[in-house]
């Protein structure tokens, strides 16, 4: 078997993973073909039998030095690799020894330890900076007035009401369907990563912007011959999707939140629907300062992820920084500070 067969069957398997992490393999596995061209290796009809622990390994020195991938890029790919070999260890079509096994681990593993990325800093946005962003999805102007026209606008608002007050990620969100809501709780369940199951509330703003949108889209949704229990709760409303109900995908809704950025003058500020899980995250911790709750409010796996946000709600260095720099004597405000200080910078 060669290894373009190999992989053929690896990305076919219902194992593999989701649609995401299929694409996610596949990039990784497309590395390591060009690896081997560079290599001045046929990729293309190599067989299995050729493939060794040393090849897969250094692969890794090659993505660092020939291509510059970013460290979490890197054992991102890595991990493909692993899943790879351990999809082809079952099957012996890659029958490593048990010692080149444990040399491969053990390779992978001083890997992840020596090109462990930096934690990833969220950047929540303002309560000023969402307050703009909502106002802009409200008062945008709409060119044509059409129900197609109306009913995006309205999508638009109840989502980014149900981003800021649910935490929820994108993929979790477009997945929704209308008998999923529960009235009763102003909740939804959804699954995460991992396929892990949480509860997650809606904010009465959010539910209520969600619900006005879906009343207004009943006419539609009465076109359709599937049950309205089964539609999506926030749907496409482009002419070219005709008389179907269909999802909005990720890259849909971060394109809505990038043109309302824009149009609130927020360009700058790089928010994303991610940014808008993030300003969740920040409030949740601020209100419990538990980090349990909080982890489990934003359906991560691991408390370390999760961590971040007492990091970003410590106010101990600012009231160090505020006691150091904040008031130069007892009585002196830091407003009489700044004006001192640009006093003495006009004379001399």
């Amino acid at each position: 078997m060669t290894l373009v067969e190999a992989i053929g069957h690896f990305l076919l398997d219902a194992g593999t993973g989701s649609g995401y992490t299929r694409r996610t393999y596949r990039t990784a596995l497309n590395r390591l073909l060009e690896y081997l061209d560079a290599q001045g290796l046929d990729a293309q009809g190599l067989e299995m039998a050729e493939i060794n622990v040393d090849t897969l390994l250094n692969l890794a020195t090659w993505l660092l030095t020939h291509k510059g991938v970013h460290n979490r890029t890197l054992l991102t790919y890595m991990t493909a690799i692993m899943s790879f070999v351990r999809f082809l260890q079952i099957r012996d079509w890659l029958p490593l020894t048990s010692q080149e096994l444990v040399r491969l681990e053990d390779g992978v593993r001083r890997l992840r330890s020596n090109q462990r990325p930096p934690d990833l800093i969220p950047h929540p946005p303002k309560e000023h900076e969402l307050a703009a962003l909502v106002a802009a999805a409200r008062s945008i102007e709409l060119r044509h007035q059409s129900d197609r026209d109306v009913l995006a606008k309205l999508r638009n608002i109840a989502m980014i009401e149900t981003l800021l007050s649910t935490g929820m990620r994108v993929g979790e969100m477009v997945k929704l369907k209308r008998k999923e809501l529960d009235p009763n709780e102003l909740s939804v369940w959804v699954t995460g990563k991992g396929n892990r199951v949480r509860k997650v509330l809606f904010s009465e703003t959010a539910w209520e912007a969600t619900q006005y949108y879906l009343d207004k889209r009943r006419e539609f949704d009465r076109t359709v011959t599937s049950a309205v229990g089964e539609l999506p709760v926030f749907a496409r409303h482009d002419r070219r999707v005709g008389n179907k109900i269909l999802s909005l995908s990720t890259e849909s809704v971060q394109n809505v939140i990038k043109d309302l950025a824009f149009a609130a003058r927020l360009e700058e500020r790089g928010i994303t629907p991610h940014a808008l899980r993030h300003y969740f995250g920040t409030r949740i911790y601020q209100a419990t300062h538990d980090l349990a709750i909080t982890q489990t409010a934003l359906g991560h796996s691991s408390p370390q992820t999760t961590r971040i946000y007492a990091q970003l709600e410590s106010r101990a260095l600012q009231e160090a920084h505020e006691k150091a720099f904040g008031q130069v004597s007892e009585g002196k405000t830091k407003s009489s500070n700044k004006a001192e200080i640009s006093s003495e910078r006009s004379a001399s």
